[in-house]
């Protein structure tokens, strides 16, 4: 079975132009501007030297906008990343738990990659040195994606595909530090034929076993 295949936002067709070179922009095409400026200048300096100066010369707009928009660096940094992630939202539950968790896994996998996966990776470490930006990154990414995990446990519970007492939780846990490892090794994301191993042979076991 396929995977479903995940989308990234619009801001990452921006990932990679030089927005220096345009004139000054407005409205939607500002904010993608700005969010593809947050990510690339993630992957290029990393969390700690990413400066609103830097962010807003990348974007093509004063430091002046950003302020507007973001009171500090977590929250401007925090907004545009997860505005670049697939939307976990958008994703329409099936009502079966093998397909589910692949949806949703493929997700994590789509996240990984490009510019946009090395930023993900510069705020990991970000996060451990500062408390606002680990705070917001669970409200905003973290707490989002254990509550879905939640409901298709739950719903796979009362149908009879996992057991009871299984935990999302622990779900959570193992599939996206899977992802995560593959990428650290190969320096890529996940392969779809990688993700369907992943659910097939350690997320739904872990969920039926006894």
């Amino acid at each position: 079975m396929d995977v479903p295949e995940g989308t990234i936002h619009d801001v990452a067709a921006d990932v990679g132009c030089d927005h220096r070179r345009f004139p000054r922009r407005r409205g939607e095409v500002l904010a993608r501007a700005i969010s593809a400026a947050v990510i690339e200048e993630l992957a290029e300096r990393g969390y700690n030297a990413l400066t609103f100066e830097g962010v807003a010369a990348r974007a093509g707009t004063g430091k002046s906008t950003l302020y507007r928009r973001w009171a500090d660096k977590p929250s401007m940094v925090v907004d545009c990343l997860t505005d670049a992630l697939p939307s976990l939202e958008r994703h329409e539950l099936v009502g079966d738990m093998r397909k589910d968790l692949l949806t949703v896994m493929s997700s994590y996998a789509v996240g990984c990659t490009g510019p946009l996966g090395v930023a993900l990776r510069a705020i990991c470490g970000g996060a451990s040195g500062c408390v606002e930006l680990k705070r917001l990154w669970k409200e905003r990414a973290a707490d989002p994606a254990i509550e879905l995990l939640r409901r298709i446990v739950v719903d796979a519970i009362e149908r009879g595909e996992a057991r009871e007492g299984a935990d999302a939780y622990e779900c959570l846990i193992a599939g996206p530090a899977m992802i995560g490892q593959l990428y650290m090794a190969n320096d890529t994301a996940p392969t779809r034929d990688e993700v369907t191993r992943m659910v097939d042979n350690v997320l739904i076991p872990m969920l039926k076993a006894r």
